[in-house]
């Protein structure tokens, strides 16, 4: 009964109903087929859309840092490298393969890419102010200094440069090229000079030493020059026999660092030192107190004025007695200075020294041949010239109890003869007289001596 109720419900459809359901069945296969299709285009367009945002390659300076920004823009939400370039040392110029990725909304992308590290930054560098000689060329490293780059440089004239430049002001150009061509012209600042004078040698005088004592050849001796802060002095000491005594000559040649050259000769006496002998500095101390005390010389006067007021003074101050210490003249010079007596050895040691205090060289003369007894006096340096002193003479054989600044052909051949070869070598008397221009009354002189 109930097979028959359930064969009597089912509704046969109609073959036209069933063919129009069919078709509307397909063609929404259809639909979604194309749909399909169509969102899965526009996927692979996006894609290949983002991929093409995404640079080929990307050029960067040497040194700079490596920043996935080089080849992405703000198109993708998330980007970065797929490839590890902590590796990668941007100093040196290279090119390296990259993989890049980029995500925009979900999608991700990534693409090879390519890194060019290029040096295009030419050196830089600080001049250095250059001071030379006109035929003398620094080496082009020394006329900068601070150079920075990141490869090896090499420092070059940007000119070719003349051996010899004329003096004055120059900015030299100075070409600084490194390993990748980069080229900087740097401009020095050159100062040229024409040096042909020769250093200045100070202080180098006749001196004494004694035999068997170190000879201090440089004490007292300073040299100096225009330009060389550090002039080289030599001295030539060749012609000195350390065991013997007499008079050596003594050359002092400073050369400067262009080459100008300059000498001086002297004299040593070398001797035995004497069992009484005293510092010349302290004799000079002593004496420079008498020639103040009795305002004997002042600064204002000619050399040739105060040998004059100076051998005056002592031939009328210094009391004369027959004997004397004759071991050395500075303990002659320290008998009188601090008694006021002695003979001839005395007054000549005590103007040597009163001299010696107003910078005035001087040398002992001793009478030759020997006709009565012996007798001493000065033999003076003056202007470049030397003359005889003597502050005690007799009087039967002057009119003054002193001669100064004689010549030979003045001397009295009886009172003062002496031997010529026994003088240092470098002494020469003067042979042109003065006696016309001493003022005795007054102790004055009338004028210089004309050259």
């Amino acid at each position: 009964m109930r097979r028959h109720e359930g064969k009597r419900n089912q509704i046969k459809v109609p073959e036209r109903i069933r063919k129009e359901r069919n078709k509307i069945a397909a063609k929404s296969l259809i639909g979604l087929l194309i749909a399909a299709v169509f969102l899965m285009g526009a996927y692979m367009l996006y894609k290949r859309y983002l991929i093409s945002k995404i640079i080929s390659e990307a050029t960067i300076e040497a040194g700079s840092p490596i920043d996935v920004s080089l080849f992405v823009s703000d198109q993708f939400d998330e980007s970065g490298f797929i490839t590890d370039v902590s590796g990668i040392d941007t100093s040196i110029p290279a090119s390296y393969g990259l993989k890049v990725r980029g995500t925009d909304h979900r999608i991700e992308v990534s693409r090879d890419v390519i890194l060019n590290i290029v040096d295009t930054t030419a050196p830089s560098a600080t001049p250095v102010p250059q001071t030379v000689y006109i035929d003398e060329l620094p080496a082009p490293e020394d006329t900068v200094t601070g150079i920075t780059d990141l490869s090896a440089v090499t420092v070059e004239y940007a000119n070719i440069m003349p051996d010899l430049l004329m003096s004055g002001e120059y900015d030299v150009q100075v070409k600084l090229t490194d390993s990748y061509g980069n080229e900087s012209i740097i401009d020095v600042p050159f100062t040229v000079i024409d040096d042909h004078t020769a250093p200045v040698i100070e202080g180098a005088e006749d001196f004494e030493a004694f035999i068997g004592e170190a000879i201090s050849y440089l004490d007292g001796v300073s040299v100096t020059d225009d330009y060389d802060q550090n002039p080289v002095i030599e001295v030539d000491t060749s012609g000195v026999n350390v065991t013997e005594e007499g008079y050596y000559p003594v050359t002092y040649t400073a050369t400067d660092e262009h080459g100008n050259a300059s000498s001086v000769t002297v004299t040593l006496h070398l001797r035995i030192r004497p069992e009484r002998y005293y510092e010349p500095e302290e004799l000079y101390e002593l004496a420079r107190q008498i020639i103040e005390d009795n305002d004997i010389c002042d600064d204002s006067m000619s050399d040739m004025e105060k040998v004059l007021r100076i051998t005056a003074w002592v031939s009328t101050h210094l009391h004369y007695m027959m004997d004397s210490d004759k071991c050395d003249w500075t303990a002659g010079a320290y008998d009188a200075l601090t008694t006021m007596y002695g003979d001839c050895f005395n007054y000549m040691a005590m103007c040597r020294a009163m001299y010696g205090a107003e910078g005035i060289e001087s040398i002992t003369v001793e009478r030759y041949p020997i006709n009565v007894s012996s007798h001493y006096w000065c033999l003076v340096n003056v202007d470049g010239r030397w003359y005889h002193c003597d502050a005690c003479v007799f009087l039967s054989m002057t009119d003054i109890s002193y001669i100064v600044l004689y010549t030979d052909d003045e001397l009295d051949p009886y009172n003062n003869s002496y031997d010529p070869e026994t003088l240092p070598e470098d002494i020469t008397v003067a042979t042109e007289s003065v006696q016309d221009l001493l003022d005795y009354d007054n102790l004055t002189v009338r004028s210089e001596v004309e050259e």
